[in-house]
């Protein structure tokens, strides 16, 4: 007896080895389709990420209104830039033109006169980069920025705003691959 279950366990050790070998086998014609590796993200930009900054000084706070106005996609806003710095960041699909723009007006009742010494700026800041469909970064963009500042009499400011010197427009045009187009 002992030596017909010898024989039995020897021919069930065999079978068992030669079924693990063909599946050994045939697992090396299994692959991925070209598309499957998970290790390669997608590097097709679908958005464009944009942030932006107006910057402005005390006296433009005190004595002038600034109306900041931005066009992304589908959206559209104005808003008053009440503080030093004013950013928004918006995302948007590609192919697009993102617009921020700025306005300057005396404010109703300031006194802009010749004796008072008036600090201004027309300085602003913007970066932005590409994004795939995941929201991953899959290129970089730009960076821009601008820091002009002058110092000169009130009235001659007055001058500048009422006649459009200080307000500012940006236009930024990208094509569906996140090249700036011209």
């Amino acid at each position: 007896m002992y030596l017909c279950a010898t024989k039995n366990l020897k021919k069930m050790k065999k079978v068992i080895l030669t079924l693990a070998a063909v599946l050994c086998c045939a697992s090396l014609f299994v692959s991925c389709k070209k598309g499957d590796n998970p290790d390669t993200p997608d590097t097709t930009p679908a958005f464009v990420e944009m942030t932006f900054s107006f910057y402005a000084t005390q006296d433009m706070i005190n004595y002038t209104d600034m109306l900041v106005s931005y066009e992304a996609g589908n959206e559209k806003n104005s808003v008053n830039q009440e503080n030093l710095e004013w950013s928004k960041t918006v995302k948007v699909n590609l192919p697009c033109t993102i617009k921020f723009g700025r306005t300057i007006t005396v404010k109703d009742g300031a006194q802009l006169t010749p004796d008072k010494n008036f600090a201004y700026t027309t300085g602003f800041g913007v970066s932005y980069n590409f994004l795939n469909a995941a929201g991953q970064q899959v290129k970089r963009g730009g960076i821009a920025s601008s820091s002009v500042s002058s110092s000169m009499k009130a009235d001659k400011v007055a001058v500048l705003i009422n006649n459009g010197t200080l307000n500012s427009e940006f236009v930024y045009t990208f094509d569906k691959d996140g090249n700036v187009a011209e």
